[in-house]
């Protein structure tokens, strides 16, 4: 009798730990997710506000490369009804959807992760973008490339990545320039727009609304070719949901897959990529992909170069740019 309890006990405690590792779990949770998207028949995604990036339209609907990225998952799950719910992330608390696992899917930096302690929240995906850092200068401006900066002004917001890279970069061509700085952007390209500056330096999709929209004087301006600094923005999940995290990376590999060259390492990779995949993909969701949103090239097109005149640049396929499909991970 004494045997036969020892050998109870010790199938309870395998039970136990079973229904712990499936409250932690991996099966469970991911179909949660699915089942939550599918009840509301909603996908809830976010991303911090960049021009062509994911921005208020002037209709007030979300648009943008992470707003694209968003729908095609949602079609993915849910068919090309399913409905997205897209939060622009702009003070601390509106992250508190990612904190609590509303937001199913959320286009972030590692800087913006690390400064709203989201990293126990979330897993890290793919990478879906690549936010660059670049100089602007008026158009009749002398300077052409970075090494021509020696003497100028520029403008710079205080303890942001673009002055971080400008301090790397004028150190390493040994640069001698004046710096005018700001705390809100707004006033910065006020300044440059009157001539307080020379050149100034941002994130390159919020510089290129700048010169698409030109400021009340209309002042024509241009981008230096070289990059200053890149900022991967990557697609995270709630913590829990592994099995989720990888029907998102599935989409989003499914999107760079239809850009690469036609040839049999890329194909085997996209025989890899399931039609349906266990937990929740459905039937002929690449099909549908395909025809809502295009292809990942199609999206930067549509957002970047023709919203805001910006070439793919590291948003292209490797070896061109930085992104790879998966057969050349």
């Amino acid at each position: 009798m004494r045997r036969v309890g020892w050998r109870v006990r010790q199938l309870v405690l395998a039970a136990t730990y079973l229904a712990a590792l499936l409250g932690l779990g991996f099966p469970a949770c991911a179909a949660g997710a699915i089942d939550r998207i599918r009840a509301e028949g909603t996908l809830h995604c976010g991303a911090v506000e960049r021009p062509g990036i994911a921005e208020v339209s002037p209709t007030g609907g979300a648009i943008g490369v992470a707003v694209d990225l968003c729908r095609a998952v949602a079609i993915a799950v849910l068919g090309p009804s399913g409905r997205v719910s897209f939060t622009l992330y702009d003070a601390p608390h509106s992250y508190d959807g990612v904190r609590r696992g509303r937001d199913q899917v959320a286009f972030l930096t590692g800087g913006e992760i690390a400064a709203q302690d989201l990293g126990r929240f979330v897993v890290p995906g793919p990478t879906v973008l690549v936010s660059t850092i670049g100089i602007m200068v008026p158009e009749a401006s002398p300077v052409r490339r970075l090494g021509d900066l020696g003497g100028q002004m520029v403008c710079l917001l205080i303890g942001s990545l673009g002055q971080r890279a400008l301090e790397s970069t004028v150190a390493r061509l040994h640069l001698e320039i004046s710096r005018l700085a700001f705390e809100e952007d707004v006033e910065m390209l006020d300044a440059y727009n009157v001539g307080k500056c020379g050149a100034v330096v941002g994130e390159a999709t919020y510089l290129a609304d700048f010169r698409r929209n030109s400021g009340v004087r209309h002042l024509a301006s241009r981008l230096l070719p070289e990059i200053l600094a890149a900022d991967p923005i990557i697609a995270v999940t709630p913590q829990a949901d592994g099995a989720w995290a990888a029907d998102v990376a599935w989409v989003i590999d499914a999107l760079l897959l239809s850009d690469a060259p036609a040839d049999a390492w890329v194909a085997q990779a996209a025989d890899a990529v399931p039609v349906q995949h266990p937990t929740g993909l459905r039937q002929g969701w690449r099909a549908d992909v395909s025809a809502a949103v295009g292809s990942y090239g199609a999206i930067v097109r549509r957002d970047l170069t023709d919203l805001l005149g910006l070439a793919p640049g590291p948003n292209a396929l490797w070896p061109s740019g930085l992104l790879l499909p998966p057969s050349v991970r």
